[in-house]
Parts: structure tokens; sequence; C-alpha cells
């Protein structure tokens, strides 16, 4: 999902991509360093939503790690998102 992303916005304008996964980057040293900031959505799993992009990360934190369940586009149908 996040290569299909990358290249979708590298074909819209060269370097959007890469603003992409910066912006990613971002908000994964965020959960990191703070995972618990961020409330829960549904059961243990927590949401947050990119301000640049229009995309959600969807984790859960079991003991001391943060494990990653989805990067989301927020246009989809949200009932999709605790779906394989």
């Amino acid at each position: 999902m996040m290569q299909e992303a990358f290249d979708w916005y590298e074909q819209q304008k060269p370097g959007l991509g890469e603003l992409f996964i910066t912006e990613l980057n971002t908000y994964f040293n965020k959960l990191k360093s703070n995972p618990g900031f961020y409330g829960k959505i549904y059961k243990n799993f927590r949401q947050v939503v990119l301000k640049k992009f229009p995309y959600a990360l969807v984790y859960e934190i079991i003991k001391t790690d943060v494990l990653l369940f989805a990067v989301f586009h927020t246009s989809r149908n949200p009932n999709f998102k605790f779906k394989d």
C-alpha cells in the first residue's frame, strides 16, 4: 500500500512521493516516542491521521511494542480498517 501510494504521488508530481514518505516517517517517530498519545478507535486499536496526505495509521500497543496494522486511505470504507 505504501509503495503504491508513493508511486501514485510521484506520478502526480515528482518529489511528492518523497514528501509522503517523509510525513509517514515523522508519524512513525511520533508513535515510537509517544504511542499512547492517540486515542483508541476500536478495541485496542488506535489511529493517527496524517496532516498533509489522506491517510491514517492504525496501530496497537502491545506491552512496549507498537504494531502498525494499516496505512489506510481515509476515502476508503472505514469498515475495512480491521479486515485482512
